[in-house]
């Protein structure tokens, strides 16, 4: 063998010999640069699916106090949610008609569950407009109401949902009925709710 051949030799069994260790210098180079840039910035946490984010429901008990029972609630993160319900009453007889527009904004904080799924308690108001027309004479008045709700949404394949609880408001209505100037009533004002509606 000449001494060309074993140089060649040499050179090609080196090559065979470092180039792994080179690709593997490499890589571990990369490695620690890739781990300084990163040093200090926040770790990207995968998106949690939080399914439906909204409900509209119909409440059939809040008839008998002469409320519509229709709601509407968006959730915002995974434990709260708002929710609105409007009021409309209109009643005529011979001689006189009334007329009752308002609504109610409410805060639901869920203990249990993915809002707006799960167990939930929280804090409510109201507001009514009251106009009536009785033997000739115009009447018309504001009132306030605050109060709390309790319950159970449940939701299934996120499109349909169930409801039950209670919400209770102290409202403070104006007395039509009344011969005093601008009377006014407190009355504490109790919901049942045993609703169903849809998600999405």
């Amino acid at each position: 063998m000449t001494v060309m051949n074993r140089t060649a030799l040499l050179l090609l069994s080196s090559l065979c010999v470092l180039s792994p260790r080179v690709a593997l210098a490499q890589d571990v180079a990369t490695s620690i640069q890739d781990w300084l840039s990163n040093l200090g910035k926040p770790k990207s946490t995968p998106v949690e699916d939080l399914g439906a984010r909204n409900t509209f429901t119909l409440n059939p008990l809040a008839l008998k106090d002469e409320r519509l029972g229709v709601e509407y609630e968006h959730a915002f993160g995974r434990g709260f949610s708002l929710y609105l319900a409007p009021e409309f009453a209109y009643g005529r007889s011979e001689r006189s008609w009334e007329l009752a527009l308002g609504g109610t904004l409410g805060a639901r904080i869920f203990v249990l569950g993915k809002a707006p799924s799960g167990i939930y308690f929280g804090p409510e108001a109201g507001v009514d407009y009251l106009r009536e027309r009785r033997n000739g004479v115009l009447s018309k008045g504001f009132g306030l109401g605050l109060g709390g709700n309790v319950g159970w949404t449940l939701v299934f394949f996120n499109r349909l949902t169930i409801a039950a609880g209670l919400s209770a408001q102290y409202r403070a209505v104006p007395d039509l009925e009344s011969e005093e100037e601008d009377a006014i009533q407190v009355k504490l004002v109790p919901t049942p709710r045993l609703a169903i509606g849809v998600a999405f």
